[in-house]
């Protein structure tokens, strides 16, 4: 623990966009009060201020206004997020940190990029993977800076783009949402047992390495077996849950096809509420729930963080990813065709003990990752 005045820390991040953003920014305030105490105190930024489709008057950028205003703290947390994802147009770093060589230099203040990811789902422009090279030159040249990628592949996709040129540069660490814990302990549901499924509409057009493109009927086609399976041939209920409000349309695609009797008896729809109050109240419908079936990368983090029995549905090649840096890669599924019944499988091996959360290798990561923090304050205190 750091002694002395308060630690003035300026986190940039996206606090509005998804409650598996807020989710992974509370487990990261979990881990600074694990290493500072009550030492610090956090000034939030919105990064989707300083996007390029944003132009509202408040309308930020990682110039040097900004660089005068975070030199003033202790230190700047950029993450968690894409935020290095490198398909960003007309951006100086090819990603969303939209910084240039002047900026970045102007910058005195400790630089923490954390739990954050480097695995475009989108098409790359010209030149921006050299851009990315330059701004990860020159961020290992800097003694107070550190970058530490979270555990979906990231690390493995520079590898691969970059030919070795990083490894051992930089940091890799469990996503910041395995340290979140839900406020909410017993979440009001229709019943006390039932199939928590998340789904997403937006992700289904995205890039993948592993499946390539997905036919969006028969996906959702796939999608309404598990429903018909879990809700009528198991008698179990089944709650839908979104993220953001585009996961609604998603929830109304599957909707659509149902019984009506059956969606009314056997169907539930999670409430739809953002900011952390959202987190607290989805997180803990994944807690409390027999299983989950988790599209988004964050339903999946959180829920094993919460030992709840989950299957990844691997729209995005980082949710397979996730899966395998916990040595778990027979809990996830390829959308591919005939889905429905490798999920149902799966969901049967979990009832009889075949899979299982691995807690050890969680709790290990979970260390570690509590570890390069250590480190790093250590070192720039």
């Amino acid at each position: 623990m750091l002694s002395g005045s308060k630690f003035k820390i300026l986190h940039v991040a996206s606090f509005i966009g998804n409650i598996g953003d807020n989710a992974s920014h509370c487990g990261l305030y979990s881990i600074l009060h694990s290493v500072l105490g009550d030492n610090a105190s956090i000034e939030q930024q919105e990064i989707r201020k300083f996007y390029k489709n944003y132009h509202d008057a408040d309308k930020l950028a990682f110039d040097l206004d900004f660089v005068d205003h975070a030199n003033r703290f202790d230190l700047l947390i950029i993450g968690g997020g894409g935020f290095l994802d490198y398909w960003v147009p007309d951006s100086a770093t090819g990603t969303t940190i939209d910084i240039d060589q002047r900026a970045l230099d102007a910058l005195t203040v400790p630089l923490l990029i954390t739990s954050i990811g480097c695995f475009p789902h989108k098409e790359v422009p010209a030149g921006n993977l050299q851009r990315l090279e330059a701004f990860l030159d020159q961020i290992r040249e800097r003694d107070n800076t550190r970058i530490a990628f979270r555990n979906d592949g990231s690390v493995a996709n520079l590898h691969r783009e970059f030919r070795g040129k990083y490894q051992g540069a930089f940091g890799e660490v469990l996503d910041s949402g395995f340290f979140f814990e839900p406020e909410i302990q017993a979440p009001m549901m229709p019943v006390p047992s039932y199939v928590a499924i998340n789904v997403s509409d937006d992700q289904l057009d995205m890039l993948s390495q592993q499946h390539g493109p997905i036919d969006k009927h028969a996906y959702y086609q796939e999608l309404s077996l598990l429903i018909e399976h879990f809700s009528h041939h198991q008698n179990k209920h089944v709650v839908l849950v979104p993220h953001i409000h585009g996961d609604l349309k998603a929830i109304f695609s599957l909707l659509e096809g149902q019984n009506d009797f059956l969606k009314r008896k056997k169907i539930s729809v999670a409430p739809c509420i953002q900011d952390v109050a959202g987190a607290n109240l989805v997180f803990s419908v994944y807690q409390h729930s027999e299983l989950v079936i988790g599209s988004r990368f964050h339903a999946n983090v959180c829920s094993l963080a919460l030992n709840a029995n989950t299957i990844g549905m691997a729209v995005l090649d980082r949710v397979s990813h996730l899966y395998q840096s916990l040595d778990m890669a027979d809990s996830v599924v390829q959308p591919t065709p005939g889905f429905a019944d490798r999920v149902i499988g799966k969901a049967s091996d979990y009832e009889r003990g075949n899979l299982r959360i691995n807690e050890n290798e969680i709790a290990q990561q979970k260390n570690r990752t509590t570890e390069f923090y250590q480190e790093f304050f250590a070192r720039i205190a």
